[in-house]
Parts: structure tokens; sequence; C-alpha cells
């Protein structure tokens, strides 16, 4: 697969920045964040469903105006990109951690 050059120094400078953040944590630490993330991640994967729910309702409604659908667009566009942007977080503390802990309920 081909990439860039720029795609590939800046994921290393991600991994780099990763690293000092999370390279030197106790494992349980590691865990507890790992999981925090995973709620998190949950919460920004139905933040972004409901944005993009809201945004087809806008676009399918013949009384939505220009500007509306255009705010929508955007609020669902900053939504996908947080809940890339946590993926990508929670990828690396899985990654770290060696495995996916159990959620505990609550």
């Amino acid at each position: 697969m081909a990439s860039n050059s720029d795609d590939e120094s800046s994921g290393v400078g991600l991994d780099r920045g990763l690293e000092q953040i999370f390279g030197r944590l106790p494992k349980l630490e590691l865990e507890r964040l790992t999981i925090d993330a995973i709620r998190d991640y949950r919460a920004s994967v139905a933040i972004a469903e409901a944005a993009r729910l809201v945004r087809v309702a806008a676009e399918v409604d013949g009384n939505s105006c220009p500007q509306r659908r255009a705010e929508l667009q955007k609020i669902h566009e900053n939504a996908e990109a947080d809940h890339r942007a946590r993926q990508l977080v929670l990828n690396n503390l899985i990654d770290r951690l060696g495995y996916v802990p159990k959620v505990p309920s609550g």
C-alpha cells in the first residue's frame, strides 16, 4: 500500500507523543485509562451517530434552511473527527496493554 512521506512522519510523531504519555504508566493505571477510553469511545460513537441522524433528517425536511443543514453537516463532521481521534488513542492503549479489558457496567 502506498503512502506519502508526510503521512508516515506524522504517524511516527503521533506514536512518539503517545509513547511519552502512556509509555511509563503502571499496568493497572494503563488498564484504568483503557477502560475510560473505551467508555469515551462508545459515547463518541453514539454522539456521531446521533449527529448523522439529525443531519439526514434535516436533508430530507423540505423546511430546513441551507444554513441549518450546513451547520448540522459541520456538527456531524466534528463528531466524526472526535470519534476517530478517540479510536486512535484507544487502539494505542489496547496495543500497549496487550488485551481488551473487561469494562464494568455502570
